[in-house]
């Protein structure tokens, strides 16, 4: 009998009181960090103190640091806790609970056991001001405990919270098994009570966060669900009335089916476990808004408490949208602005990822925004060097910001006034202590501006507008309308420094017609629209010629109404016989008209001789002007043929020269970096080779007017080149430029390089701090035929292709806020050669031997088809007119005889009597 009543006592002790937590985790059973506008304090329960910093934060002349050692090394403080509002200006305090580990029937050295509750306080008789007047070190020599009270009627509790009255004229603390209100300086110092109770439904309920107003109380965590649920507990928000610890209020949270939310069963969340962690924070300018968050369902809720803490519904939430752990801790700054801790991990917590602090600054009484105003660490606030980047706790002072890493080191992020920021790297923070390290206020970065006070960043100068640096900037200048001013511009940059310069060019085409004889047939027998395409055209002189012809006619015809009828008919005869005479085409002389029709011919001819001449003397095509004797002044004796060459193929021994020379060509990169105060002394080059870097030396560097123009020397055109611009200064937009000397030989000519390519984003923004472009070298080979012998002549070129993505390389002021940050902006240029070359062959249309055979080949066909035209008329339409006339004109005395074989017999009479 006896025995199994001490069974059952050693199991009570061995269950409820087995509690041995590792004291090196700072974010284990509670909050190890307070603060407020006088007092900073931490517990440290690896080393059994607390260390206490007082204000001002940023005083550096002498420390204003100290540490108390726990008044028993046995106790394991949950949480420390101060008043907002709380006077520590004299006999300055902060209150600290736990509970002793090591088994509930452990005690301590005074045999004190159980969950306990205390205040230090400072009974210094000289204030901070005296040690700040008289630069001396402060001493925690003078800190005391008061009123520690300890509660021994229940066993271990695994879930304790405390919430401190705004003032600090008490707390309250709920756990598992009780609730108390506690009045350090009341002589009925604690009042408790059993929490089952107090809830509703008499629920076994997890406090896991808390937050006070003098009225109320918000508190956070798990209701425990029957046995038979699948689901072992439900997330909860009470409202207790701080007078009577009595529930006025509550909400439950209901999950959205068919989310990912929907399948968590809460299991083990009877047990303290860093996945069922919440925070609650009563807004300290409007306590009617509270938020609270759930990191392990990744949201943060807005509630709005009403009629003085009796009813509370939820006003929005919002979420991250990734993994889990936003909510971790949650802060209000001012009535306008919140902190959200979000240390993310993966669904099932076993991998953590990393840790920011989103900032919130136009927080409306009902409205949590969908996207946060700026994300700590960023660009201008960085993580220094003492803070890991894990962090897992966050408190305000109201204003400013205490974070709490996983190492137990803290940040101190101070609000600073509007044209400033909290500046956080190493080289700005404040103080001569690691622990914590406060940032300095700093006036805002060229290019950027801050219009009110707090922790955030300072923002990008809108599009159009610049702040030149120097001192705090509210608000940016207006940028003349003809300069570049992007986003966050600090300079008004002249225009030209956007603009590229390329050498590239589209190859020609060759012309449509590229065989000689269409191209002489073409130019011959068509009249262009214009007048110079009429009077160059062949067949409008051979028009004119049969104008004068028709004209001879005319006059011939109407001589006897001018002269005697003799000396008409004279003179009829000679003009005939001069057109036989020059009838060495057509007719052969038997037809006087035959002369002037040959005379057409040999315009035609003559004119297509001359044409022929000017075409071939049209080579090659760069190197001649217009072609004045063609309708088309484009008209070239050259036709062209681009393809693509792999560079596995050897090459001939014609082309080896130029190609050695393309490949020998040594470059000179040029870097114009845009809109910037950086300075030719922040800027370093070096080459990647492999796992090693090789340092580069500047050829030469300038800085003018917000424009750094940068030149190195590069032999390689396969190289990987790194450019790091030490520090965080804005940059609006770079031009990259490669240029290279010309040679020439006997046959090679090797162009001069000078191309230059300008990136920026007025509409998108600033340049991000990791950019990486591409030059990819393309060998541009142009060989020119000879008009006469067999050796080509090879001009060439490289052509680079630059790429880039703008919309990741160029960001808006938001996403400038909101992307993670690095120290320095490092740009990497990656140079390679493709795998082909580019082959442009340029050779004439038709060669001299060519020319001379096809224009005699014109000739021949433009007397056979003169010929072939006059046999028609002779053999068909002459015939057919002799008929007509015949059938339709008659002479009153007999058959009229035609004008033509009046001609006809005229012309045999005269030769008859010229003969004779």
């Amino acid at each position: 009998m006896w025995f199994l009543v001490l069974f059952l006592v050693l199991n009570k002790y061995t269950v409820h009181g087995d509690f041995n937590p590792d004291t090196s985790k700072y974010d284990a059973y509670g909050v190890k960090i307070a603060v407020n506008d006088m007092l900073l304090v931490e517990a440290q329960n690896a080393a059994s103190t607390f260390l206490v910093q007082f204000s001002p934060y940023n005083y550096t002349t002498s420390t204003l640091q100290c540490t108390i050692d726990f008044d028993d090394t046995t106790h394991y403080v949950y949480t420390v806790g101060v008043g907002f509002y709380q006077n520590t200006s004299v006999y300055p305090y902060f209150y600290f609970a736990g509970e002793m580990p090591n088994g509930w029937a452990t005690s301590d050295s005074s045999g004190h056991n159980g969950t306990f509750i205390g205040i230090w306080t400072n009974q210094d008789p000289n204030n901070i001001q005296f040690y700040v007047n008289s630069q001396q070190s402060i001493s925690c020599d003078y800190f005391q405990v008061e009123n520690l009270q300890f509660i021994s009627t229940y066993g271990h509790q695994e879930f304790f919270v405390v919430a401190i009255e705004p003032f600090g004229q008490y707390a309250i603390g709920m756990t598992t098994d009780f609730i108390f209100i506690y009045y350090p300086f009341s002589s009925s110092n604690i009042t408790l009570k059993q929490s089952t109770p107090v809830w509703p439904n008499n629920a076994t309920f997890y406090s896991f966060a808390a937050d006070a107003t003098g009225a109320f109380t918000v508190v956070a965590g798990l209701v425990k669900n029957s046995a038979q649920s699948q689901v072992r507990a439900t997330p909860t928000v009470y409202v207790l009335r701080n007078s009577n610890l009595s529930i006025v209020a509550s909400w439950s949270y209901s999950v959205t089916s068919n989310t990912w939310q929907s399948y968590l069963t809460y299991s083990n969340s009877d047990s303290w476990s860093s996945k069922y962690t919440m925070s609650v924070k009563i807004n300290s300018a409007d306590s009617a808004r509270v938020l609270v968050g759930m990191p392990f369902i990744n949201t943060v809720f807005l509630f709005v408490v009403s009629n003085n803490g009796s009813s509370i519904s939820l006003a929005s939430s919002g979420s991250n949208c990734q993994y889990v752990g936003y909510g971790k801790s949650v802060a209000t700054l001012t009535s306008s602005q919140a902190a959200v801790l979000v240390s993310t991990y993966s669904l099932d917590y076993s991998t953590w990822y990393s840790s920011n602090i989103y900032l919130y600054t136009s927080l409306t009484t009902t409205t949590i925004p969908s996207s946060y105003s700026a994300l700590i660490p960023n660009i201008q606030q960085q993580l220094p060097s003492t803070i890991s980047s894990q962090l897992i706790q966050a408190v305000s002072t109201p204003e400013s910001l205490a974070v709490l890493d996983v190492n137990g080191n803290i940040l101190l992020i101070l609000a600073t006034p509007a044209g400033t920021y909290a500046a956080t790297d190493s080289s700005s923070l404040s103080g001569t202590a690691s622990i914590p390290a406060v940032s300095s206020s700093t006036a805002c970065i060229a290019g950027t501006y801050k219009s009110s006070s707090g922790i955030h960043p300072c923002s990008l100068c809108p599009s159009g507008t610049r702040n030149p640096g120097g001192g705090p900037c509210t608000s940016c200048i207006n940028c003349s309308s003809n300069s570049f001013c992007p986003w966050g511009a600090v300079f008004e940059v002249n225009e030209t420094y956007i603009t590229s310069q390329s050498q590239a060019y589209a190859y020609p085409h060759s012309p449509e017609l590229t065989a000689y004889e269409d191209i002489v047939l073409s130019n011959s027998f068509a009249i262009g629209s214009t007048s110079h395409c009429i009077v160059t055209s062949p067949l409008f002189w051979a028009l004119i010629i049969a104008g004068l012809g028709v004209i001879i006619i005319i006059v011939m015809n109407t001589l006897h109404f001018f002269l005697h009828p003799q000396k008409s008919d004279k003179w009829r005869k000679t003009i005939k016989k001069i057109f036989r005479q020059t009838d060495l085409i057509v007719s052969e002389g038997e037809l006087w008209i035959g002369g002037i029709v040959s005379l057409c011919v040999l315009v035609i001819i003559l004119v297509s001789y001359v044409f022929a001449g000017s075409f071939y003397s049209q080579y090659p095509a760069e190197s001649v002007g217009d072609s004045s004797f063609a309708c088309d002044t484009t008209l070239r004796n050259a036709q062209y043929d681009s393809n693509l060459q792999s560079l596995a193929i050897p090459v001939s021994d014609e082309e080896e020269s130029i190609v050695d020379m393309l490949d020998n060509q040594v470059f000179t990169l040029q870097l114009d970096i845009l809109n910037t105060i950086i300075s030719c002394q922040t800027i370093s080059f070096v080459e990647v080779v492999g796992s090693t870097t090789l340092s580069l030396t500047m050829a030469s560097c300038t800085n003018v007017n917000g424009v750094v123009s940068a030149t190195i020397i590069v032999l390689d055109h396969d190289a990987t080149i790194e450019v790091t611009l030490t520090g965080i200064q804005l940059v609006g937009g770079f031009r990259l430029g490669l240029s290279g000397p010309s040679q020439s030989n006997d046959s090679s000519t090797l162009q001069q390089l000078s191309f230059r390519e300008a990136f920026y984003g007025i509409s998108l923004g600033t340049m991000v701090q990791s950019v990486t472009v591409g030059i990819q070298l393309t060998k541009a080979i142009n060989e020119t035929k000879p008009l006469s012998g067999d050796s080509s002549s090879f001009s060439g070129i490289w052509y680079p292709i630059f790429s880039l993505n703008n919309r990741k390389t160029f960001i808006t002021s938001t996403q400038y806020s909101q992307l993670p940050s690095s120290s320095d902006t490092v740009m990497t240029i990656t140079i390679s050669e493709a795998s082909y070359y580019i082959k442009n062959t340029e050779s004439p249309i038709a060669k001299q031997q060519e020319v001379i055979f096809h224009t005699f080949l014109f000739t021949i066909i433009c007397l056979e088809i003169s010929g072939l035209i006059f046999l028609i008329v002779k053999l068909m339409f002459i015939p057919i007119v002799k008929k007509v006339i015949a059938h339709y004109y008659h002479a009153p005395r007999g058959k009229v005889t035609p004008t033509h074989e009046n001609a006809s017999h005229e012309s045999n009479s005269e030769t008859r009597s010229e003969d004779d």
